[in-house]
């Protein structure tokens, strides 16, 4: 388990809350641009979003990981309405930490049972979020503050470039402000050392390059990319094998690359304590398991540890900037993550997102997490709605 001595806490107590209505939102878009990695090629943008009220009808919004595969949505919208509303009938809660750790506690066996941890941590994770945008609302506080933080410009970069168009790419989102980049390698050699070095030859010494694998690889594989990629100073590696390889196989893979490894996106509960031995960068998304609570904790101990805290996001402009605050109220020398790609959910459903300058956003002080979705334009693309009254 996490410490949960660790887990987020606000600045300043409300009294208890008790949530009396939970709404989800599932929004889908095709793109003529697809996502391309070694695990998949997206070509349906999805956002499940969740809205809760409390007894006093004040709200907050969260976003459930469901960018992959898009059709597991539906299922995660019953968890939610089935399952988790049931469980949050008549109960008040001091914190959204400990409506966090009540819900974990009582679908764990369920979990078990079922063998679907994923779904269920991501639901989970979505009302944590939801609650918190909640909390800080009913404060009228930034979450950045109502979590003990100081607004500050934060660093970003750009995400999710494809091997198709990766240099051209880097191009277009440093003309847009971004000062760093990670593009997506893994499909072999002849393709991706090509592209690093034609990034690599426009690339300004202030600016960074990371790349992503989506655990594409094995340790054989990795023998023959290593040296490969010694001519590139890479700013991290990330996620180059898969995350359940033994701890032997990661740390050889640690001492093949010689370069700063990053993962997290895809880990869990111990998962990440076992995993700092290796990774030099934690990327927890806060969408797929632990909310803002345990993300915190995770954050947190991270960062005390010397590792940079750079957390992961590929869902629509809300849960962003979730990750947003969370990553501003914690400090430390991190990026936060911002999907480039063709995305017609990521500002209809965060209105208004931050513009960037020189590699950097500015959150601004409006309650929670500073953005609303826009439902009345997100309409067209809302395939699913449905409410539960606690």
């Amino acid at each position: 388990m996490i410490d949960l001595a660790l887990l987020a806490r606000p600045q300043h107590r409300l009294d208890p809350i008790q949530i009396r209505k939970v709404e989800t939102y599932l929004y889908q878009a095709k793109v003529t641009k697809p996502v391309v990695s070694t695990l998949a090629t997206i070509h349906l943008r999805t956002a499940l979003l969740v809205r809760i009220e409390d007894q006093d009808g004040a709200f907050g919004w969260g976003e459930i990981y469901a960018t992959m595969p898009s059709f597991s949505a539906p299922h995660r919208v019953n968890i939610v309405h089935q399952i988790l509303c049931a469980l949050l009938q008549d109960k008040s809660f001091d914190t959204p930490s400990h409506c966090w750790q009540w819900l974990q506690q009582k679908t764990h066996t369920l979990q078990l049972q079922t063998g679907e941890a994923g779904p269920f941590s991501a639901t989970i994770a979505g009302i944590d979020c939801a609650f918190w945008d909640l909390y800080a609302r009913k404060q009228y506080l930034p979450l950045v503050e109502c979590l003990g933080g100081n607004l500050h410009p934060i660093p970003v970069y750009a995400s999710g470039l494809n091997p198709a168009d990766g240099p051209e790419v880097v191009i277009e989102s440093r003309a847009k402000g971004f000062r760093a980049f990670k593009q997506k390698i893994g499909f072999g050699p002849d393709i991706d050392i090509p592209i690093l070095k034609k990034i690599f030859a426009t690339l300004p010494e202030e600016e960074s390059l990371m790349v992503d694998i989506n655990q594409g690889w094995t340790i054989d594989q990795i023998k023959d990319m290593a040296p490969l990629l010694q001519d590139f100073p890479l700013r991290w590696i990330e996620e180059p094998i898969q995350v359940d390889r033994p701890s032997e196989e990661w740390q050889l893979c640690k001492k093949l690359l010689n370069q700063p490894l990053a993962g997290g996106e895809n880990l869990r509960d111990q998962d990440f304590a076992i995993h700092c031995a290796w990774l030099d960068v934690i990327q927890p998304d806060i969408g797929k398991w632990g909310g803002i609570s345990a993300n915190y904790a995770v954050a947190k101990k991270a960062i005390d540890l010397g590792k940079s805290y750079c957390p992961h996001w590929l869902g629509s402009g809300l849960g962003l900037m979730g990750s947003a605050h969370l990553l501003c109220a914690l400090g430390g020398d991190g990026l936060l993550e911002m999907d480039v790609n063709e995305n017609p959910l990521r500002e209809v459903l965060a209105h208004q997102l931050p513009t960037i300058h020189s590699g950097k956003i500015e959150l601004n002080s409006s309650p929670g997490i500073g953005v609303l979705p826009n439902l009345e334009l997100a309409a067209p693309l809302l395939t699913h709605y449905q409410e539960t009254i606690l």
